[in-house]
């Protein structure tokens, strides 16, 4: 294993009607499918709200903002809400630079579970 090769994690926590997703890692090309894929999940089983956490997150490339927007976009469309929560630095600067700090919900408040 490559000593600075990131490692992709995504943990799931559901409480009452709310999922709480932790990513860990880097957001990119390919691990942004798994990050749709389990938001479609959630709101499929009837979330009314869908906390993506990227406290732990390192990373987020193009392909991981569209997918964000995606995500959104899915959870608006079924009458759920999407929140970002706790993007570092890095994050969130690339998602004020691309204007999406406009369009998604990004919180920085502690998140329960």
């Amino acid at each position: 294993m490559v000593e600075d090769e990131a490692i992709w994690e995504l943990e799931t926590r559901r409480h009452d009607g709310r999922a709480h997703l932790v990513l860990t890692g880097e957001l990119d090309l390919d691990s942004a499918p798994s990050l749709l894929t389990a938001v479609v999940a959630e709101l499929d089983s009837g979330a009314d709200e869908v906390v993506v956490d990227l406290t732990e997150l390192s990373f987020i490339d193009s392909s991981g903002l569209g997918t964000l927007v995606g995500c959104w976009r899915r959870a608006k469309n079924v009458g759920a809400r999407l929140v970002v929560a706790n993007p570092n630095e890095d994050v969130r600067v690339t998602l004020e630079i691309t204007g999406l700090d406009q369009i998604l919900p990004i919180t920085n408040e502690p998140v329960s579970n």
